[in-house]
């Protein structure tokens, strides 16, 4: 997705690009899974048809395009001081500039989505990444020359605004941006204060950027034999796939070759990750938040109360989960105990759904039935005009995501093998891409995104919709009895996991503001305490596990995980509603994705009839993991396994 904050005036977020442009990497950081056929040769981009790799020529038609509005985009930048000390003149003055600010972000947006989708597509090319890089640069010149708007601004007496806004309804549209900039005024500070933050954009990128480089293009993985005794190159992006073999030692060596392989950069990745809190600690400092977890969530006016009763609410529910890895050990025979490279091993290893991919776009397209003709026709023409950068290549960045811009289509990046978590994923991608495709057509550009807390629940309500498509069409007892379990994993991943990695995040970042080190050691030891509290007595914990955070993208991404876990449960009742036929269920959906920014997240959500002010949409939702262990439970004793 390519979600951004609520735009505040000439708000840029530069530390937060990675998200907000290049949208969700590796999102679900733990999707479902299904048994598919070892992957074959990654192939080299060239080797792979037009047709299945996203359209970049519809947002410029050549480099030199790029180039010409690169210089264009940086002509207007360097306009923007000659506003300074104009805003509080009048209603329409500061409406003048407010209107160029909304000319002038789009087309910077475009300009850097273009290098992000190059330079992913192929994580070697160093002039990709130059180009990239020179994006980036203006985007920060773009908040250094712009530093002063804030503090100016919110020196306007709110009084004189909110006349100026009765009087003159075209500065109106902007309320809702006003009312959320006013509401952070004692965060902003002066303006060369604000300068200076600017300043330092670039350089808390660095551990970001390092790790994604370290990850994804410097980091080479062993090979290990298959599960036929042939040897097989191994690439992260394949975690998931050998994670599902049926052959325990198949999983345990991919499970050592891998992390073992990441936990050679132990020290490094300490190193780096420390340097990424250390900047969000920063940001505390200057600003005077209470703490890492209430800045970063200060900024889309989401109380820590949404945190905390995720956190809250999932620990009082573990023994779901520990009931969980008892029926796994007990279906699996793990005599010794669950290990991690078990986590994800299928209870019938013979259910083999391979998905082409033309067979997964009209899976989805039936399955989305549900969701009305408006949105199906939407998606139909997406699949069909490129938005999706189909299968692996050498370089690719790993994971999936969808980006894009107010000026551009949506774009969607995947690493398709086949599988029914393929599927799925595609689902989940396609969810945002249709969120930002609905949201940019209805909503004006300052309202046009909408925050990633929002975002997570119409990928997620896709996924649930999928599911519960092929289950209630599966009459085979065993596949039914593998599409439960998926259902199981899904909710795991999403919710159990995402809360276990939420947590351990607010615990590190609470280890680093009371002045504890952040070494390897030290996340080691974090990571395994809530690893083993979290799956319970029949999980076996292996040293090597210590180092899993390593692997794990995310925690670059200042809390952003827990939203996988709170969407999930806001889908799931929204998607039970609408599967259920529930009167206006449609519409309400419809009217929370055309919204974009227009309300604040938590609003935007009770648009489609969900409270995550309350516990309660998430003891729901563990209400239905139950309902599905019990199903599968029965099922079992029916198989006799």
């Amino acid at each position: 997705m390519k979600a951004r904050l609520p735009r505040s005036w000439m708000t840029v977020v530069v530390l937060t690009l990675a998200v907000i442009i290049a949208g969700c990497a590796d999102c679900p950081a733990a999707p479902q899974t299904s048994a598919t056929p070892e992957p074959q040769r990654v192939r080299e981009r060239s080797e792979i048809d037009t047709k299945y790799l996203w359209a970049t020529e519809n947002i410029f038609p050549s480099d030199e395009a790029w180039e010409a509005e690169y210089k264009a985009v940086a002509e207007l930048v360097e306009q923007v001081s000659s506003f300074k000390g104009t805003l509080g003149q009048s209603a329409e003055q500061l409406l003048k500039v407010l209107r160029f600010r909304d000319e002038l972000e789009p087309r910077l947006e475009r300009v850097y989505v273009y290098t992000s989708l190059l330079s992913d597509q192929d994580t070697r090319n160093g002039d990709r990444q130059a180009m990239k890089s020179r994006a980036i640069a203006l985007y920060i010149k773009y908040g250094q020359l712009s530093a002063w708007a804030q503090p100016e601004l919110t020196q306007i007496p709110f009084e004189t605004i909110e006349e100026w806004m009765a009087d003159n309804p075209d500065l109106a549209l902007y309320r809702q941006a006003l009312d959320d900039l006013f509401r952070q005024k004692k965060y902003i500070l002066s303006e060369r204060e604000e300068e200076l933050m600017a300043l330092t954009g670039e350089v808390r990128r660095v551990a970001s950027n390092t790790y994604n480089l370290l990850t994804n293009a410097d980091i080479k993985f062993p090979e290990i034999k298959d599960a036929q005794g042939q040897m097989v190159e191994l690439d992260d992006q394949a975690f998931y796939l050998y994670m599902r073999s049926p052959d325990r030692r198949v999983r345990k060596d991919a499970y050592e070759a891998i992390v073992g392989t990441y936990a050679d950069y132990r020290n490094t990745a300490a190193a780096l990750l420390n340097g990424a809190v250390q900047s969000h600690i920063l940001t505390v400092k200057a600003r005077g938040y209470d703490s890492c977890l209430a800045a970063a969530l200060h900024d889309t006016n989401i109380p820590t109360q949404v945190y905390e009763n995720l956190i809250d609410t999932v620990n009082q529910n573990l023994p779901l989960l520990h009931r969980y890895q008892e029926l796994r050990q007990r279906v699996l025979k793990l005599d010794d105990g669950v290990h991690a490279y078990d986590l994800f091993a299928p209870f019938l290893a013979d259910q083999e759904f391979e998905y082409p991919y033309e067979t997964a776009v009209e899976t989805i397209i039936e399955a989305l039935q549900p969701l009305g003709g408006e949105y199906l026709a939407a998606m139909k023409k997406g699949f069909g005009s490129r938005w999706v950068d189909v299968y692996p290549t050498k370089g690719k960045r790993s994971g999936a995501y969808s980006s894009g811009t107010y000026l551009t289509q949506p774009y969607i990046l995947l690493n398709y093998h086949g599988g029914f978590d393929d599927v799925s994923t595609l689902a989940h991608e396609m969810g945002h891409s249709m969120h930002s495709h609905m949201s940019r057509g209805t909503q004006p550009y300052i309202y046009s995104d909408y925050s990633i807390f929002c975002a997570e629940v119409a990928s997620t309500c896709n996924e649930i919709i999928l599911q519960n498509y092929i289950l209630e069409r599966t009459e085979d007892p065993e596949k039914k009895l593998y599409l439960l379990v998926e259902f199981l994993e899904g909710f795991r991943g999403t919710v159990f996991r995402q809360a276990m990695f939420s947590e351990f995040e607010h615990k590190i970042h609470e280890m680093a503001e009371a002045g504890q080190p952040l070494t390897a050691d030290s996340l080691g030891a974090a990571y395994r305490e809530i690893m083993k509290r979290y799956y319970g007595p029949q999980y076996v914990h292996d040293e090597l596990v210590d180092n899993y955070w390593i692997r794990i993208p995310h925690f670059y991404y200042n809390f952003y995980v827990y939203k996988y876990a709170t969407s999930y449960c806001a889908a799931s009742n929204i998607a039970k509603r609408i599967m259920a036929g529930e009167p206006g269920a449609v519409e309400a959906y419809m009217s929370f994705l055309k919204g974009g920014s227009h309300k604040y997240p938590i609003d935007m959500l009770k648009l489609a009839r969900v409270d995550m002010m309350s516990p309660q949409p998430i003891q729901d939702a563990m209400k239905l993991f139950e309902g599905l262990l019990d199903q599968t439970e029965a099922l079992l004793g029916e198989l006799g396994k």
